[in-house]
């Protein structure tokens, strides 16, 4: 719309600037410097409103950029604390945002023990929103143990019974996130799974996946 209404406004004043100077012409008994002049002028107005449109198109693109930029450069991270210090299994989960905005988050983590959904926490199921100030990691954390007691297991009994069978499948985690900033803009991250290995007891996330690429 903005682009259509510029260039109804340089046809008009192209339009003017032949009209006028035609109308004028000697046998009309025309000052010939005030013609001139007015077709001076005329340029000079169609060549500010381009200069004008044009500064306007490279800031909005500025903008957009710097904003697209910023929801970017959100990011989170995962560590497991070492089972002789922390035996429930306490994992750190950090979001970060090295940006000069305000941003928030969601974060869905779709617990399953043995395929069976486990909830747990609110800052994990996508009930509470985490705020994370400009330039600023926010961290909280999750533990295995109350995690597997919603189904009535214990770490003991779930890595007794873990093997290269039921590894990727006893606990998984299909980890989605979701950030937006003050401006309104927003990132949906793709979900990610993740299975916990009690044996190495360490996350895996999962890095491959079978999709049709032509739909990308």
């Amino acid at each position: 719309m903005r682009r259509f209404l510029v260039g109804l406004f340089i046809i008009g004043a192209l339009f003017c600037g032949v009209w006028f100077p035609y109308k004028a012409m000697p046998w009309f008994r025309a000052d010939m410097l005030s013609l001139g002049t007015f077709i001076v002028l005329t340029l000079t107005l169609v060549v500010l409103i381009c200069y004008a449109s044009s500064t306007h198109l490279i800031a909005s693109i500025t903008r957009l950029h710097w904003e697209r930029e910023n929801i970017l450069q959100a990011s989170y991270s995962m560590e497991i604390l070492p089972q002789d210090q922390f035996p429930d299994g306490r994992t750190m989960f950090h979001i970060g945002n090295p940006s000069s905005l305000v941003l928030f988050a969601k974060v869905w983590c779709n617990f399953q023990l043995y395929n069976q959904p486990v909830e747990y926490h609110d800052d994990f199921n996508d009930k509470k929103t985490w705020y994370i100030f400009p330039q600023q990691k926010n961290w909280g954390y999750f533990e295995l143990a109350p995690l597997l007691a919603k189904k009535g297991k214990t770490i003991g009994q779930v890595t007794s019974e873990a093997n290269d069978n039921n590894r990727q499948e006893q606990l998984t985690m299909n980890l989605r996130i979701e950030f937006r900033d003050e401006l309104g803009n927003q990132r949906k991250l793709p979900s990610r799974l993740h299975h916990f290995d009690f044996k190495a007891w360490q996350w895996i996330p999962t890095f491959t996946y079978e999709d049709d690429w032509t739909e990308r």
